[in-house]
């Protein structure tokens, strides 16, 4: 009899509070905190909680100041203004307007889509405690560095972040022993920078795989997702350097992982996804002996040649892929239907001889066509003189495009039909209005030392990541913005589908709107993905909406987060479940 009303007592308790706390709080909600709960929660983390003020305030009334509003607006395209913000983000279709700069002056500054308060986290303690009030609470989470994040993990109403960015600290391990490694290493904690990590290898005559833009974080995004660089040809992927991750997890654990402890979420971390799985503190990656580097360029434009002789000579670009992936360079060309910028060409230990002869095929069909264009070489003796000269990089404008991103294979690069409805696809983009930026590379299972991680599997045959774009204007309404990003995943992503059957995407570059991203971004590694996140992160605690397990959830109008119904379903007869069996095999 006792046994049968626990079942039933308990089972109601489980149905009921699934129900009431399916969806997380808004500070609209009666049961938000009360003031003197966030101060108290303030003194738990020595006053380092921070409640949001958007960037854009002082372009809104009642307290536009013209001047600072000038400013903002002169620095708002600048990934350092948002890098320093505890809750900016640099992609401009995660934040619905809520207090734009470039908005008419009347329009209201709201916190809305940016995270409502962010815990500036100078120890582990701090990080548990915040994990532990959200979850007390139902306070949507989330963890954040700089905001250089492009499907809008770095943000959320209502949520409360835990900012790592000044944990930037990083340590050289002049021999690191592993079964992976021995050898060299550096240790980065969750706010270094890219650059960070660069500076301290090259101090001591060493190479990191490091993002291509120096103020990516480097334990965030970069290498739980995979990681591409300008050394990925020589190195392989930023996820295929790990060694070991220090984490907290949502259950307020901190713990090692590594290829001899917690091996499951090391390999997820490895390549599976950012703020998935736990918050992680410190990463540990392989160093590599410094070595000369040669770049190079190559431009036209439409200026000087006419539109079907300047589609030809990209036509000859991608005809060029295999040729130049093979010889392991890393490059990057942005491209539209009236400019061809391809710098740099990126290679590691290859003479100005080797590049320019590895150039020079393109360059003679470029003479065929009569095209006019310009080219240079240049050799440096080390990686970070080299890196320190792509300013396109370096200074890369953000919030200016929408886009999305698809994996080519070398099998589509393979001359006659194939290499033909690949030149027609990208030429069809350009012709549609869109810009693509490509990415030559081929980071093989061979070059980065074979390692067992959550890398997308698409990665191991890739010659060329392209990105396709739409601009976007500043002070665009939201249906416009939305009409740019439907035309990337109506049009422009099919288009690249239908040409590379069971290949992927670069999740950090991928389209937020992906329909298939189980596939696209994770591949066979989803199913396995997903157990891991559901033994780590049992309540769900950590979401982004493409990320694993990222379906159990959707946003609100308004942007509250909600657990789908079927999802919700499921956690009742889970937890019913184990009620009754432990129900049943109670001694009383």
């Amino acid at each position: 009899m006792f046994c049968a009303a626990l079942v039933v007592v308990a089972t109601f308790i489980v149905l009921t509070v699934g129900k009431d706390s399916a969806c997380r709080l808004l500070p609209t909600d009666s049961s938000w905190p009360a003031q003197d709960v966030w101060n108290a929660f303030n003194q738990s983390v020595d006053g380092r909680l921070i409640q949001t003020v958007p960037l854009g305030r002082p372009c809104h009334d009642p307290n536009y100041d013209e001047a600072k509003c000038s400013a903002i607006r002169d620095n708002w395209h600048s990934m350092e203004f948002h890098e320093a913000s505890s809750s900016s983000i640099m992609d401009p279709g995660f934040l619905n307007k809520s207090c734009d700069p470039f908005d008419p002056r009347e329009t209201p500054c709201r916190v809305g889509a940016y995270v409502q308060y962010a815990v500036n986290v100078s120890s582990v303690d701090h990080v548990i405690k915040t994990v532990q009030f959200v979850k007390e609470h139902n306070i949507r989470f989330v963890v954040r560095n700089t905001g250089h994040d492009f499907l809008g993990r770095s943000t959320g109403a209502g949520a409360v972040a835990v900012w790592v960015h000044h944990l930037r600290d990083v340590e050289w391990i002049p021999e690191f022993k592993s079964p992976l490694h021995t050898g060299p290493a550096f240790k980065a904690h969750a706010g270094a920078l890219s650059f960070d990590i660069a500076l301290a290898a090259d101090s001591k005559g060493l190479v990191v795989v490091t993002g291509g833009t120096p103020n990516v974080g480097f334990t965030g995004g970069f290498v739980q997702g995979g990681g591409q660089s300008a050394t990925m040809s020589s190195y392989g992927l930023g996820a295929d350097q790990t060694l070991e991750f220090e984490v907290v997890t949502t259950q307020g654990k901190f713990v090692r992982a590594s290829h001899t402890e917690n091996q499951d979420l090391y390999w997820a971390l490895s390549g599976g996804g950012a703020g998935t799985y736990a918050v992680v503190w410190s990463v540990t990656v392989k160093a590599h002996q410094d070595l000369p580097v040669t770049t190079a360029s190559l431009n036209f434009t439409l200026d000087e040649n006419t539109q079907e002789t300047f589609y030809q000579a990209i036509d000859a670009y991608q005809a060029s892929t295999p040729s130049l992936a093979d010889a392991k360079i890393w490059s990057t060309a942005q491209y539209s239907s009236a400019f061809f910028n391809l710098f740099p060409i990126f290679a590691v230990n290859k003479t100005s001889a080797e590049i320019s002869a590895l150039l020079q095929p393109l360059l003679d069909s470029l003479d065929r066509l009569g095209v006019k264009y310009t080219s240079s070489v240049q050799s440096y003796d080390k990686y970070l003189d080299g890196y320190n000269t792509l300013d396109n990089l370096i200074n890369v404008p953000i919030g200016v495009i929408t886009f999305g991103s698809r994996l080519l294979p070398q099998s589509v690069f393979a001359q006659g039909e194939t290499l033909r409805r690949t030149q027609e696809t990208i030429r069809g983009i350009l012709e549609g209005g869109g810009l693509v930026a490509d990415f030559i590379m081929k980071p093989t299972l061979d070059v980065a030392g074979n390692p067992q991680n959550a890398v997308l599997p698409a990665w191991r045959d890739v010659n060329k990541h392209v990105i396709v774009a739409l601009p976007l204007t500043d002070g665009e309404s939201s249906a416009q913005l939305s009409d740019q990003k439907k035309k990337i995943t109506t049009e422009f992503m099919p288009a690249l589908k239908k040409l590379t059957p069971g290949s992927g995407s670069y999740d950090n570059e991928g389209d937020p709107s992906e329909p298939d991203f189980k596939e696209a971004f994770y591949g066979a590694n989803y199913d396995r993905l997903l157990e891991i996140k559901d033994k780590w992160d049992p309540d769900q605690i950590l979401y982004g909406a493409v990320n694993v397990g990222g379906d159990r959830w959707h946003q609100t109008e308004e942007g509250r987060l909600c657990r789908n119904e079927e999802y919700v379903d499921l956690l009742h007869d889970t937890f019913t479940s184990r009620f009754r069996y432990q129900a049943s095999n109670s001694e009383l």
